[in-house]
């Protein structure tokens, strides 16, 4: 069997045990958050929380109506949070995962599906803060808002890939796993969230060549501005066909090779 179809196999073998990846990612979950008089609400409380104060300070920093401000900041913080956490966590996916990867022969991508779970049930509970602050809306609703939805599917899309590459270069180089997490919380302040493009030229062309913020537009642009912002859309399909074929390369390449390195 090539190192392809093996690749093949483990993905649909993981994908029929969904029972075992899904309790994986809640039981991460509940052990996170286990003894705590608010549960997981402290996701979106902690959440909401954060957003109602950045608001408050960046807010007197512009001169965009507070509404306004208030969307863009809720949603793009909301967006950028699940991307920060599946790209940290795609990191230490498989390393997390070392007591099952050598002591069962179960499929790893159950242990790159767990990630995904776990990311997209946290990333549930922030998009009640994000569609609560809709509420304040000012453009009237149309079609073109609907385009979120593939939106969101596409990240899905995305949180794959990223496992697949991250999960086993970062067993095997322990420092990509820190440069990676360095570089995200450098990247934040590259990213328009607090700070919309428009205000300045600089600015605009820092969001032009930031691929997270094309990533954020494609959610944010129709929900807030009934926009569909084509450019983003290509860039984001561009670096999705680009990471399924690395994805996919880096997998069936190093499957071998994970239980030695985690």
């Amino acid at each position: 069997m090539t190192q392809f179809a093996a690749a093949v196999q483990d993905w649909s073998k993981s994908l029929r045990l969904l029972p075992l990846w899904t309790n994986l990612a809640l039981e991460d979950l509940r052990d996170r958050y286990r003894r705590t008089a608010l549960g997981l609400t402290w996701i979106f409380t902690s959440f909401a929380l954060f957003v109602g104060v950045k608001v408050f300070v960046f807010g007197q920093l512009t001169r965009v109506p507070a509404a306004e401000f208030g969307i863009y900041v809720t949603l793009g913080f909301g967006l950028w949070s699940y991307v920060n956490a599946m790209v940290v966590d795609a990191c230490t996916a498989y390393m997390h995962s070392r007591p099952w990867i050598l002591g069962t022969s179960t499929p790893y991508p159950v242990f790159l599906l767990q990630t995904v779970f776990r990311n997209w049930v946290a990333f549930a509970l922030i998009l009640l803060v994000m569609i609560a602050s809709l509420a304040w809306k000012t453009t009237p609703w149309t079609w073109g808002s609907l385009t979120a939805i593939p939106a969101l599917a596409v990240y899905v899309l995305s949180s794959l890939w990223l496992g697949a590459i991250f999960a086993p270069l970062c067993a095997r180089y322990r420092d990509l796993y820190h440069t990676v997490q360095t570089s995200m919380r450098l990247i934040f302040f590259a990213t328009p969230i607090l700070w919309m493009p428009s205000t300045s030229g600089r600015l605009a062309l820092l969001a032009h060549l930031n691929p997270i913020a094309h990533f954020i537009a494609i959610v944010r642009e129709p929900l807030m501005y009934n926009r569909i912002p084509y450019e983003s859309w290509l860039v984001v399909l561009a670096i999705n066909a680009a990471g399924l074929v690395i994805g996919a390369v880096v997998y069936a390449t190093t499957r071998k090779h994970v239980a030695h390195w985690v």
